[in-house]
């Protein structure tokens, strides 16, 4: 059975977790703005793009489930659990403050936490086979505490019906990739861990999901070139870019 086509229904939600890095250096000056007025900006696009392709006679179907949880010092989940996406869009995104320090391996714990009570839940009905959790992870890596690796990996190991858990990393950092990119829209994405020169970058680019082929070809329905073999990783270094890195949630085939 291929791996990753299990299309996101009302019956058979995709189950999508933002867990975002708040901590202070999220405050650093990014552009025209901060690292955390990007990505707040970016996740609320993310949230309308998801409600967007879900609508039907102009009324947001529940074919997603979305969870958000922030950590700094602590984590915080932001809304109370695992909501709908119409329920998501009627209370709305929450804006996100940053403050404190990385503790990424206490964020990582809680997803898998959630993951597995999520994974419980399902037993109740087996036959449904439902869509991969996808964990999009947004972070500028200064990391303040310990190596998040092993908990990581561990998630990607996590298996459902549809395959392993997906986990994308966004890295909010600048000269990370070792040739430029003159047009985002043509961009290829990240194929091999030579492409990257830092190594932080690097170190995400070994704990991210290879792209699934389903989502590549719907995120190029977008006017992007993603090749086959891209990893979930991207540069979160550009407006663009924060848009193209959060279009992956949409990427999941919906019937």
């Amino acid at each position: 059975m291929d791996l990753y086509t299990q299309p996101a229904t009302t019956s058979t939600p995709a189950l999508i977790v933002y867990l975002v890095d708040t901590s202070d250096s999220m405050n650093q000056r990014y552009g025209p703005g901060t690292k955390i007025e990007l990505v707040n900006i970016a996740l609320r696009d993310s949230i309308r793009r998801l409600m967007s392709r879900s609508m039907r006679d102009g009324v947001p179907q529940p074919q997603y489930l979305v969870a958000l949880l922030s950590y700094n010092t602590v984590v915080t989940d932001e809304l109370n659990g695992i909501c709908s996406l119409p329920t998501f869009g009627q209370t709305g995104v929450p804006t996100l403050i940053a403050r404190g320090e990385t503790d990424t391996i206490a964020g990582f714990t809680a997803v898998e936490e959630l993951l597995e009570n999520y994974n419980a839940s399902l037993q109740r009905n087996p036959s449904l086979r439902r869509p991969a959790p996808l964990v999009c992870h947004l972070t500028d890596a200064n990391f303040t505490m310990d190596d998040p690796s092993p908990i990581v990996k561990r998630i990607l190991q996590m298996q459902f019906s549809d395959g392993p858990v997906l986990v994308e990393h966004i890295y909010m950092a600048e000269h990370m990739l070792r040739q430029p990119v003159q047009d985002w829209l043509e961009w290829e994405g990240v194929l091999k861990l030579n492409d990257l020169t830092d190594g932080n970058a690097q170190r995400l680019f070994q704990l991210a999901s290879p792209l699934p082929d389903v989502y590549r070809q719907n995120i190029n329905n977008y006017g992007y070139h993603l090749r086959k073999g891209a990893r979930l990783f991207f540069p979160g270094n550009t407006p663009e870019l924060m848009k193209l890195a959060f279009a992956v949630p949409a990427g999941s085939q919906l019937r």
